[in-house]
């Protein structure tokens, strides 16, 4: 396949543009796989400018099928360790009138930049506009009522806004990015060169936003053009007749019908009268729910229930009543029938942010949790990285291992199950303000405490087990209070929000989906391993050609068809997919990330007490005999069968 690249020198001003035509690389991951390993990044620092960032659109961007154009960045990341792939919904429909397929960042400019990417209808342009650090800092403190993100995003349309008489999108990064190691790069539609209520979109885990300032100094992207046709070598798929009828083709149903059926739980679900991930999950979830930081193995199944019994009341009525009720609803930014983005006092609510920075973190009242998703949001971090972070600090203060005034907090959190049993508005309220304080100390690494935080929990945990040693008891770590996936010496990865064995398993790529993510069940390690491996083969691909993983359950079975149809190309799909996680596993080992052993005791007590909790009686009285030993055994065989399945060796 053809792909277009823009290579941009941030380091020498200087712009290229190449033909790619490679057998093998049919999308993002693939080129970035093969920059990564030509350049052998494995052996650099994560911020060293050679570091690439690969900026892109799919190979069905320009198609009119809806799900299409997810904006992905590929990188590796300061956090994880290794290469990392992360998306941004919607954003390339207005990406691919820029009129290339990718964009490399390489180097590192003087001073930071924002950089043009737009197409004038006749050429690609690329400009470079230099900004001093003091002003976007500046910015970012204030600007126009709005701070951080939201700031720096109205600036630079009332800078260059003016200029474009085309569509356009703005990505950005805000003082997270400058400062700690999970940083995200965020987007918001523009409609008439006004930002769209409720579509806010984030390209956030692994530090996507950190390696794009502090590897390159780019603070800002604009991109858009004139409106452009994709050509297809094949079937014309931008056609929504032609579309329409491969899709109706594989499935056997009409078009309508079979979008409709398969993306109920994103739009809006009639059992539940209610949509969206934050509608759907909480129901779904029960006393499973992450809360407390991850405190669930230590507190009864019945005040669990009714915590839960709370958290519906104060955060999930509320939602369905000003978010699903009046159907403030719509998309990330392209044309699509599930308006899967739900919005309340003109702000995106999905349960991924709203839980880490919500139940985990000790709110249960969504107006609550309002001040704290919005201060996180408006710093630019990744709010998953963020609330897990953020939940660990608040006990870490709560047990007195860190001073509310070493964090530079105004006082200390209401971090107990009866706080949210007797007074769960109140108590909301006291730790989401704490959560939102946190988030501007270790945005701007305003005291030594925050700078470290902001490295990430595994890594401060070192320090801190050093610093603050006589606060410990005997063989106690700052780790054993944090929820991470490990990775390597350092790396680490706070897991999506969900009491899920497979969130936990060191994997090349975690904290998104390329694991086995149901909540609730405890497999045998063996099974656990294939579903692993089943489900990262497919989330390779949703990643590659930049699809939008709510649509899976009709486009996973229809992707060959449209590789043939539309490029003539015959993709073995799994197949390839194992070919590229063998790659992206041999760069960790190189680069020195491989997996270990979990190095928490909240990460081993939420494994031993899954195997109680999910009904596995078997692993469960290995546990009560032997915690740390069958933790470990357990976690051998995962990667044992992982590693036999995929044909690699991936082991501890």
């Amino acid at each position: 396949m053809r792909f277009t690249v823009l290579k941009i020198n941030l380091n020498e001003g200087k712009v290229e543009s190449e033909e790619l035509e490679k057998e093998g690389v049919y999308g993002i991951i693939d080129y970035g796989i093969e920059l990564h390993e030509s350049l052998g990044t494995h052996s650099i620092e994560p911020y060293d400018g050679r570091n690439v960032v690969v900026m892109g659109m799919g190979p069905f961007s320009g198609s009119a099928l809806p799900g299409a154009h997810r904006l992905m960045f590929f990188f590796r990341s300061p956090l994880y360790g290794t290469l990392f792939p992360s998306a941004m919904g919607g954003a390339a429909y207005a990406f691919r009138n820029v009129g290339v397929d990718f964009v490399t960042f390489e180097g590192k400019a003087e001073k930071p930049v924002v950089v043009l990417l737009y197409n004038d209808g006749e050429n690609v342009k690329v400009e470079l506009h230099a900004i001093d650090l003091e002003k976007v800092v500046e910015i970012w403190r204030g600007y126009r009522g709005e701070e951080g993100v939201y700031a720096l995003t109205q600036y630079l349309i009332d800078t260059f806004g003016g200029r474009f008489d085309f569509e356009y999108r703005i990505a950005v990064v805000g003082p997270a990015s400058l400062n700690t190691n999970y940083g995200a790069i965020f987007s918001q539609a523009l409609r008439k060169g006004k930002r769209l209520v409720g579509s806010e979109d984030w390209a956030a885990r692994g530090g996507s936003g950190s390696v794009l300032l502090r590897a390159h100094n780019v603070v800002g992207i604009i991109f858009g053009g004139r409106p452009r046709k994709r050509e297809f070598p094949g079937e014309d798929v931008a056609n929504f007749r032609t579309a329409k009828a491969i899709v109706e083709g594989v499935h056997k149903k009409p078009y309508n019908e079979v979008v409709s059926e398969k993306t109920t739980k994103y739009r809006f679900n009639p059992k539940l009268n209610t949509g969206g991930t934050f509608g759907g999950n909480y129901p779904a979830e029960g006393d499973f729910t992450p809360i407390l930081n991850w405190s669930m193995p230590y507190i009864p199944k019945e005040e669990r229930i009714k915590i839960h019994e709370n958290i519906m009341k104060h955060y999930w009525e509320p939602f369905n009543e000003e978010a699903i009720k009046p159907k403030h609803w719509t998309t990330c930014g392209e044309p699509c029938p599930v308006v899967c983005k739900k919005y309340r006092n003109g702000h995106h609510v999905e349960y991924e942010p709203y839980e880490a920075n919500g139940p985990l973190s000790g709110s249960i009242s969504l107006r609550a949790s309002e001040i704290s998703v919005h201060a996180v949001d408006s710093m630019g971090f990744d709010a998953i990285e963020f609330g897990g972070t953020a939940a660990w600090v608040l006990e870490l203060v709560h047990r007195g291992l860190l001073k509310p005034e070493e964090v530079g907090l105004s006082g200390r959190p209401e971090f107990t199950k009866e706080a949210l049993l007797e007074k769960p508005v109140e108590a909301s309220e006291v730790n989401a303000k704490l959560v939102a304080e946190l988030a501007h100390r270790v945005a701007f690494a305003e005291n030594e405490v925050a700078r470290i935080i902001g490295l990430g929990k595994r890594k401060a945990s070192v320090i801190f087990d050093e610093r603050f040693k006589d606060r410990l008891d005997y063989g106690e770590s700052f780790k054993d209070h944090a929820v991470f996936t490990p990775l390597g010496e350092d790396g680490e990865m706070t897991p999506t929000m969900y009491w899920a064995i497979g969130n936990y398993i060191p994997l090349p790529i975690q904290g998104r989906y390329w694991t086995f993510y149901q909540f609730g069940v405890f497999l045998e390690p063996e099974e656990l391993a294939r579903k692993i491996i089943a489900s990262a083969l497919w989330e390779f691909w949703y990643d590659n050609v930049g699809w939008c993983r709510f649509h899976r359950g009709w486009m996973k079975p229809v992707l060959r068809a449209l590789f043939m149809e539309a490029y003539g190309e015959n993709v073995d799909m799994e197949e390839h997919a194992r070919r590229q996680i063998k790659r992206l596993i041999e760069y960790a080992k190189k680069a020195g990330y491989g997996p270990v052993f979990w190095d928490s005791m909240r990460v081993i007590d939420l494994v031993a007490a899954g195997s109680e909790e999910f009904g596995n009686e078997r692993w469960a009285e290995k546990f009560r005999l032997d915690k740390v030993g069958t933790a470990k055994e357990y976690l051998e065989k995962v990667l044992d069968a992982y590693s036999e399945e995929l044909g690699v060796e991936w082991r501890l």
